[in-house]
């Protein structure tokens, strides 16, 4: 199934390139997926209001930066890669997994929101119920990509916790590589895409023409605020970027919608080297931006 197509049965509005889905998927399998997931976005756009659209946005927002913090992570894991620096592949699979992982189930209709427990999910949890969802695209890709979800953490954890003296061979052909990590997170990324798209398209038959505010619930600020053992602090990055939406999010919106230029570029640019020594070696952040999302 082309990308086309996947856009007009989610209902969006917005073209979207789709490139991991259609490469593992079937036509049958992409499609009751799409429809299941309208169905169960249908209660929750008939009583669709100032509420909702703000713990939507809650849901999105943190979405989109698990993605493209996933993909700071994967663009650092194939430098890694290309400069033999072994040590740090595990963690940065891993972790380019984890954050998508936590960006779908952010995105399901079938999730509940409960504020803090549901961003503070544990990492069995947060892999355990993304491969059960999974089961929706066909009980194969369950069965496919569970196992490949848990090699990948238990080989993070086996280089932060023990240190096998053969190094990453230790894993042979079970080894979870920076290539098979980016096309599961890719995947992930694309679900969330559709279950956004398939909200937007919901809300917007429901409730033709309408425009919703965003609230100043307490929630709110789980997208700004960060607390630690030591400290709490705001981002104000983020703050100046929830003051944008505020503004400006009159509805739901999917991943790519809310992926400006401004907000892309600001937040790969925070990752960008801090002094002007000209290397061309060094890594650099503010490249492959489309990497897991499709936001050229």
């Amino acid at each position: 199934m082309d990308s086309e197509t996947i856009v007009s049965l989610t209902g969006s509005k917005l073209a979207y390139r789709y490139r991991e889905l259609p490469e593992r998927c079937s036509d049958v399998e992409i499609d009751k997926y799409i429809q299941r997931t309208r169905d169960l976005f249908d209660p929750v756009a008939r009583g669709f209001d100032d509420a909702r659209n703000t713990k939507w946005f809650i849901r999105s927002y943190l979405a989109l930066k698990f993605v493209l913090g996933a993909t700071v992570l994967a663009n650092s894991a194939e430098y890694a890669e290309d400069r033999n620096l072994q040590v740090a592949l595990p963690y940065l699979g891993y972790y380019t997994i984890l954050n998508c992982c936590r960006s779908f189930l952010l995105t399901l209709p079938c999730l509940d929101w409960r504020g803090e427990k549901t961003i503070e999910m544990t990492h069995n949890n947060i892999l355990n119920v993304t491969a059960d969802k999974l089961k929706r695209l066909g009980q194969r890709h369950e069965d496919t990509l569970k196992p490949r979800l848990w090699a990948a953490k238990e080989q993070r954890d086996l280089f932060s916790y023990r240190f096998p003296a053969t190094g990453l061979a230790v894993f042979g052909d079970g080894l979870v590589s920076i290539g098979e990590a980016i096309g599961i997170a890719r995947l992930l990324t694309e679900l969330a895409q559709i279950n956004l798209s398939c909200l937007e398209s919901r809300v917007a038959k429901h409730n033709p023409n309408k425009k919703f505010n965003l609230l100043e619930l307490d929630d709110m600020w789980r997208t700004m605020q960060y607390d630690m053992k030591t400290q709490s602090f705001v981002d104000d990055e983020d703050y100046s970027r929830v003051g944008y939406f505020v503004r400006k999010y009159k509805g739901p919106a999917t991943l790519a919608d809310l992926a400006t230029g401004g907000l892309v570029d600001d937040f790969f640019g925070a990752w960008a080297p801090t002094d002007d020594r000209d290397d061309a070696n060094r890594y650099d952040a503010d490249r492959q931006w489309d990497l897991l999302l499709d936001i050229w």
